[in-house]
């Protein structure tokens, strides 16, 4: 099953993105309504999960006029305004169905359920084939009493053929349906992850139950067993069973999704922070005290989801307190809005105090502009001072090099534009990128067009921006850059190699891109350091004494804890058969170890990077 979920809150959509890949659903991210409305009518989605209040065009008008251009498949609205009337505006509007922030997330999926229930052919969350059995609703696939360890997407394979049994689909079409349209794998991955899942299926004792149509693609193959109804063919309806287990899974599910972005979260609540300080002190800007406003309406729904419903309740009433004119604030209501921040980092870090403005500027971060620009420059560089953080400004590329090389920033800003022919801001985010460690860079520029944007992708730039912008929109994307590098600097990866050359190698390249590198040589202790470790990525060699790294991999894909964390193999072997079997145990990518070092690092960090931190 395939969502897009719509949602401007980076922590809000990364904590729901997470949530729904537990539970086996791909899922798509649009920040605003305009990229939301063009990605549901060129893909197809099986739900909209949309926020009322996102950028360019507001949550109503993306379902008022989906649904006057035909869209039929389900809207859930997601938002924190909970009056009736915007209720009934949401409903009016074509929306199935309406949950408020915050929500209970066990709730939301039940709704999502319900919602991909209607128009189905199917009476239950079961669903039999011969001697498999399918549970959606416990996320378990059986063959008889045995329970098969799929990864994510074999598991969403076997949906797909399941609740499509008639259906041909081609490699691109399954391509479109599972993968996140961001990943672009090649058509070959359908293949191999397909392969993989014939080998479970027949492994258990399960007959080939997925056909292959030459020239088309693949199908469900029509069961050997036909019972006497057609509705009761494929679909029965389970026994009632508590819902105890699935309770807990959600939990800690939940727990884990919390500790990757809990990071994150504070970092929001500290701006409540620094305006509630800047207000008491009498120098609260217009534009902080409007951020702020911003980050009260976004933490009073992502709180809710990690089970922070006082914090939720807390936010509401510091939002409305701070859309209020500051200049016309009375001392009582200045008091008020210092201890519901207070209380809300109270909520979340217990027997905690909300650090103070001069704890949180201890140590400012430097901000490299590299924009030739001046005025633009200096507007940003007062704007950054009022939010604790350092400037420099280069005009030319000569200088910013010197920069660079005598005093490395922590982010820089860059234009692509100079007035030298000879090179312009691509050549030096060309040697930034291959700097070790690597500096944050965020592509500022007039310069619009696509070859622009994609050399920039290409080159893992943080970010694109197009002038004209505030300077407070600039540093707010400046600072969740910032937020996300330094999260991803305490990042822990364990390598296991009984290569000691390539394993001190790997480990100190990685080291020098600001990671935490746990190394093991010899696997026999691997399960007892491997949980000490709780790594974020794992990185296996293929073969090994006593136990080779499939036999690993199967090991922590068999462990409910460690389902989704990512796995890479490492290897010398290019062997068809050995990368099948990696993936096969649930790897999700294999790097051949002729491939140069940094390289390898490098996809590495990018796959840590595409990981929730």
């Amino acid at each position: 099953m395939k969502i897009l979920l719509v949602e401007d809150d980076s922590l809000t959509s990364s904590a729901l993105a997470e949530t729904l890949s537990n539970h086996h659903y791909t899922v798509n991210v649009a920040a605003d309504g305009l990229v939301a409305q063009e990605l549901a009518l060129e893909y197809k989605y099986d739900l909209i999960l949309l926020d009322i209040v996102i950028p360019k065009l507001d949550g109503i008008s993306v379902c008022k006029q989906l649904r006057a251009k035909g869209y039929h498949n389900p809207i859930l609205l997601l938002t924190a305004k909970d009056s009736s009337n915007d209720r009934v505006m949401g409903l009016d509007a074509g929306a199935d169905d309406y949950v408020v922030k915050p929500f209970d997330p066990e709730e939301l999926m039940a709704r999502i359920r319900a919602l991909l229930r209607r128009g189905k052919p199917v009476s239950s969350s079961v669903i039999i084939w011969e001697n498999i059995c399918f549970d959606s609703a416990n996320n378990e696939v059986k063959c008889g009493e045995k329970l098969l360890h799929l990864t994510p997407k074999e598991y969403c394979l076997l949906e797909l053929f399941l609740l499509n049994p008639k259906q041909i689909f081609s490699r691109r079409a399954i391509l479109d349906r599972l993968w996140d349209f961001a990943e672009a794998p090649g058509e070959e991955t359908v293949s191999t992850h397909i392969k993989c899942l014939r080998q479970k299926l027949k492994a258990a004792g399960a007959t080939d139950m997925i056909e292959t149509v030459h020239g088309l693609g693949y199908r469900l193959r029509v069961p050997a067993y036909q019972p006497e109804t057609e509705t009761s063919a494929n679909f029965q309806i389970p026994e009632p069973k508590t819902d105890a287990d699935y309770r807990q899974r959600v939990e800690a599910a939940t727990s884990k999704v919390w500790e990757k972005f809990q990071g994150k979260m504070l970092a929001q609540i500290a701006i409540l922070g620094e305006a509630a300080a800047a207000l008491t002190a009498g120098n609260l800007t217009a534009e902080l005290q409007q951020e702020a406003k911003q980050e009260a309406h976004k933490l009073a729904g992502s709180l809710g989801i990690f089970g922070f419903m006082e914090g939720s309740r807390l936010a509401k009433e510091l939002e409305e307190l701070l859309q209020l004119d500051y200049l016309q604030l009375e001392a009582e209501q200045i008091k008020q809005i210092s201890e519901l921040a207070a209380a809300i980092y109270r909520e979340v870090q217990p027997n905690s105090t909300l650090p103070d403005r001069s704890t949180a500027n201890s140590y400012s971060p430097l901000i490299l502009i590299v924009d030739d620009d001046l005025v633009l420059a200096e507007r940003v560089r007062i704007e950054a001072n009022a939010w604790g953080l350092r400037v420099e400004i280069a005009t030319e590329l000569t200088v910013a090099r010197k920069i660079i090389s005598q005093k490395p920033p922590d982010i820089i800003l860059l234009d692509l534009n100079f007035p030298s022919g000879k090179e312009d801001g691509i050549t030096l985010l060309e040697e930034i990128t291959g700097r070790v460690p690597p500096i944050p860079a965020i592509a500022l520029t007039g310069r619009e067009s696509l070859s622009d944007r994609v050399a920039v992708a290409r080159l893992g730039t943080s970010a694109f921006l197009h002038k004209p912008l505030p300077a407070h929109q600039i540093l707010k994307v400046v600072r969740e850059v910032l937020a996300q590098h330094q999260k991803a600097s305490r990042n822990r990866i364990m390598i296991v190699d009984d290569d000691r050359v390539a394993l001190a190698h790997l480990s100190t390249l990685l080291k020098s891109w600001g990671v935490e590198v746990t190394t093991l040589e010899n696997p026999q202790n691997f399960w007892q350091i491997f949980t000490a470790c709780s790594p974020d990525l794992l990185i296996l060699d293929l073969e090994m004494p006593d136990f080779n790294g499939v036999e690993l991999c199967q090991v922590v894909r068999n462990d409910p804890q460690w389902h989704h964390l990512p796995i890479l193999f490492v290897s010398s072997h290019t062997g068809t058969e050995q990368i099948e079997r990696a993936f096969a145990a649930g790897a999700d990518d294999y790097i051949n170890k002729s491939v140069v070092g940094t390289e390898i690092a490098t996809r590495i960090i990018r796959r840590l990077k595409r990981s929730p931190n």
